[in-house]
């Protein structure tokens, strides 16, 4: 490591690195070369930004951020004072310090590096909890701080225990007869605790606060959670799990949509799904109400359901429906899954502060953070042993040492939340990432392609049973799928699936046009024997049934050949709502529209068939779709190589120094955006330079000052020209130059 003693400032520091240093800099803070700084000192102005060294902490790893929290706490950034405090030797230590530096939330100068004085104001008075030393407090401590925390009672222990660990200050208990009370006010007497200014609260000084938690700043072991004790399986069952969930969730997607249709929830007010449209399609499917909205959320977020945008809105399938039934189910899953991995909406969403509900497909699902924390989540698992099925606590563990000021509300629960989406999608099988969701996480488009080999080839044969029952052995093809959707419903899953006959099954492919013949005919195209003769009994009896009623557009109107049918009709006590009224021996009218007159006729038995203009019986009105919403798609932008950004600053620098100084002496000075300016500003006034500031005036003209600034508060820095005191507002500054 290389000090530079004439080094006064992290700005400073940064514009006299090397083109290695740089390059490292950019590496690790990409955020600094977006948009692109003007010249190194506008770069340097931006990384001391109050806004790019919390973004630059926020992404630091457990122990990187326990070595900066230990140099704010001992106000020293050198290996041996840290070390203690971390529990690690020396030479680990000197690596984070390295890395830090390398950061720029640490500057070199003459003595060793220093902590920034933005990461400071970023980390707070308490960075882990630790309140002033003693001697800022004016406390006097126990000659043997150790000794006087060891010789405490188990009661005492415990109270400066929780304080140590979340404090530093504390309340004092309201009851001064609870064990609590005497508690503290024993910590009191042993001068381990002090007093505030305000009587009511209490704080533990740095050394007693370290004392109690062992000489150690964290608790957690500074190498991450232990995961040699995690449960190990073979790759090829992990990857047989994911295959299976994988499959059999396109199965229920598909499945899914068929009842969407067939229900046409509408679109609460609020947005969403109402909880008893949600309940009955989580019934009709025989799932749990979380994983029926594990299944909404991915059939919205692949564009396969959408709000109709109807006078009277309702969920329905889109377009683009028909389009995914066509393909292979491993291409069905991959446009599920890699919507999925850039999607903002997640059931894993914390739940909203005030304890209210959150429907199904409404915006409360919608949380920006999940994309990052999701691809996080599958990194963990993709960072251990093959085959690793850890739980989600470890995981837990393990994001929180990634990314410990990252971990959002309800973190355990959150977590919990996307591996459960991730084990019903099928990227990971049993709690383990198999290869197909290491090649989503890694390879995009490649995970469909991995998961078409490992899933069996789709059958065009099923079995079909004399109990009416047809067995599918595998994944069908879309033409069987299809048909079976029309004329059956799924009674079980698993290896095989089992669709069941029923009369509604049947009446759906006849209401679509089919006859008996037909529809037998199909059946026994792909049945691996002959129809069993209790189907084709029940498919021509329900097709001689169907169409004994007719129904047509008159209002609506009834005919049939069987007068006295239609008159025990007419006297039947729950048709009264449909007000029917007989126009001839055949033909009976009400002013209800057809699809009323139909589903109330069914509801008490009657078969009835709809009828066209010409007489002639159809499938009825087509089934609605939506067109689908066409979100900005999610765009990475790559972050342009360091070595291309270093080499026009370095072009910049020699443009600025080659231009001629006008307005009289002084160096160059540099455009600066306000943020970057008010930051050399701050670090100028607090070391007490002088700067040459570029101000602009009323009409657009810039002048050169020297300028001794004192302070910079509320978008203005205050301070003195020529020994008189002098106001510049930020954004009228053009560019800054710390004198010297």
């Amino acid at each position: 490591m290389i000090y530079r003693g004439s080094v006064r400032s992290l700005a400073e520091d940064i514009r006299h690195r090397t083109d290695e240093e740089l390059v490292a800099l950019l590496g690790v803070r990409p955020d600094l070369a977006r948009p692109q700084p003007a010249d190194l000192t506008a770069l340097a102005a931006r990384a001391s930004t109050r806004a790019s060294t919390t973004r630059a902490i926020d992404h630091l790893d457990l122990p990187h951020l326990a070595a900066l929290q230990a140099c704010v706490v001992v106000g020293e950034a050198s290996p041996g004072a840290i070390t203690p405090l971390l529990g690690c030797d020396a030479a680990t230590a000197a690596g984070l310090l390295e890395d830090l530096t390398t950061a720029a939330l640490l500057w070199r100068t003459s003595d060793g590096p220093a902590v920034s004085r933005t990461v400071v104001e970023v980390l707070g008075p308490t960075p882990t909890g630790l309140g002033p030393r003693a001697a800022e407090l004016h406390h006097d401590l126990p000659e043997d701080v150790d000794a006087a925390v060891a010789e405490l009672s188990s009661g005492s222990r415990r109270v400066l225990d929780r304080i140590a660990r979340h404090g530093p200050t504390a309340a004092r208990p309201r009851d001064p007869a609870s064990s609590a009370a005497a508690a503290v006010e024993d910590l009191l007497a042993r001068r381990l605790l002090t007093a505030t200014d305000d009587d009511r609260l209490v704080i533990a000084p740095l050394e007693v606060g370290l004392a109690a938690r062992g000489g150690r700043l964290l608790s957690d072991p500074l190498d991450g959670p232990d995961t040699s004790e995690v449960r190990r399986l073979e790759p090829r069952d992990v990857d047989e799990a994911a295959t299976a969930a994988a499959t059999e969730t396109v199965s229920l997607v598909d499945e899914l949509m068929d009842h969407l249709e067939e229900l046409a929830p509408r679109v609460l007010r609020s947005g969403g799904l109402a909880v008893r449209d949600l309940r009955s399609l989580a019934s009709a499917l025989d799932l749990q109400e979380s994983t029926a909205t594990i299944l909404l959320e991915l059939a919205l977020t692949a564009g396969l359901i959408a709000d109709d945008r109807a006078p009277e809105p309702a969920w329905r399938p889109t377009t683009e429906l028909d389009s995914w039934r066509e393909t292979d189910p491993a291409v069905r899953w991959g446009a599920l899954a890699e919507a999925w991995l850039v999607s903002l909406r997640s059931t894993a969403a914390p739940a909203p502060e005030d304890g209210s509900r959150v429907n199904a497909l409404s915006d409360g699902h919608v949380w920006p953070p999940v994309r990052a924390l999701r691809r996080e989540v599958l990194e963990v698992l993709a960072g251990l042993p093959e085959g690793s099925a850890p739980s989600a606590e470890l995981v837990l563990d393990l994001l929180h040492h990634r990314r410990p000021r990252r971990m959002p509300r309800d973190a355990a629960g959150v977590v919990a939340r996307l591996l459960g989406e991730t084990e019903v999608l099928g990227v990971t099988g049993r709690s383990a990432l198999g290869s197909v969701g290491r090649a989503l996480l890694y390879r995009g488009g490649a995970a469909a392609q991995r998961l078409a080999g490992l899933v069996p080839e789709p059958v065009d044969r099923l079995l079909l049973q004399a109990d009416l029952t047809a067995i599918v052995p595998g994944t069908a093809v879309p033409e069987l799928a299809s048909l079976l959707r029309r004329t059956a419903q799924v009674e079980s899953r698993g290896g095989a699936v089992v669709h069941r006959f029923t009369e509604r099954t049947l009446r759906g492919a006849l209401d679509a046009g089919w006859s008996a013949e037909e529809l037998l005919d199909a059946l026994a195209r792909f049945s691996a024997t002959e129809v069993p003769q209790p189907l084709e009994y029940l498919v021509r009896d329900v097709a001689r049934r169907h169409g004994r009623l007719r129904v047509g557009d008159a209002g609506s109107y009834l005919r049939s050949d069987d007068p006295a049918h239609l008159e025990t009709l007419l006297a039947h006590r729950e048709l009264g709502h449909l007000q029917l009224r007989q126009i001839a021996p055949t033909v009976l009218v009400s002013p209800v529209g057809p699809t009323v007159l139909l589903e109330s006729l069914r509801q008490v038995g009657s078969s009835p068939a709809l009828e066209g203009a010409g007489g002639v019986v159809t499938a009825g009105t087509s089934r609605r779709r939506a067109t689908p919403h066409r979100d900005r798609p999610v765009t990475e932008v790559p972050h342009e190589p360091a070595e291309q950004v270093l080499a026009r600053l370095r072009v910049a620098e020699e443009q600025a120094a080659s231009r001629p100084v006008l307005g009289g002496e002084g160096p160059s000075i540099p455009s600066l955006d306000p943020a970057s300016a008010s930051a050399l500003l701050r670090e100028a006034a607090a070391d007490r330079l002088p700067v040459w500031l570029g101000v602009s005036d009323g009409v657009g003209a810039t002048r050169r000052v020297f300028f001794h600034p004192r302070r910079v508060d509320g978008g203005r820095v205050v301070g003195e020209v020529d020994a008189a005191p002098q106001v510049y507002s930020l954004h009228r500054i053009t560019g800054v130059v710390i004198d010297g």
